[in-house]
């Protein structure tokens, strides 16, 4: 089950990005139907810089744990903002191959916030164990 490992992965991200998607769509419609202002617009986020989140910051899962062997938070910003970068210029391949490192380090972040934290490690997944 070795080669399935990255499948796995990739179906469970695309799962994950999928649901993401349809929160987004349920919020828009309950802030329109509510009357809530919508979210900041994507030109006012590009001027964002990428940050680190907590608990306290309402990031409900996020765990205070080290990133990993040669990583640190201004590591994971830079990894972000060229992941970004490569979104915009639309090299894919880039983007995805960052992606997968963020995946392995159990990233999990939120391009819409330009917010990023950690989770507890998983087995078989990343590093932790």
């Amino acid at each position: 089950m070795v080669g399935n490992t990255s499948k796995n992965t990739d179906d469970a991200q695309k799962a994950y990005k999928k649901a993401k998607r349809q929160r987004r769509k349920l919020r828009r419609a309950e802030q329109k139907r509510t009357g809530q202002p919508p979210p900041p617009s994507s030109s006012s986020i590009a001027n964002l810089k990428w940050r680190r989140v907590g608990r306290e910051d309402g990031a409900k899962k996020a765990v205070d744990r080290p990133l990993g062997e040669g990583y640190d938070a201004d590591r994971i910003d830079e990894l972000l903002e060229r992941r970004t970068k490569a979104k915009g210029a639309k090299d894919y391949e880039a983007s995805d191959e960052i992606t997968r490192t963020l995946v392995k380090l159990q990233i999990v972040y939120d391009d819409d916030k330009r917010e990023w934290h950690t989770r507890a490690w998983k087995r078989g997944v990343g590093g932790g164990w």
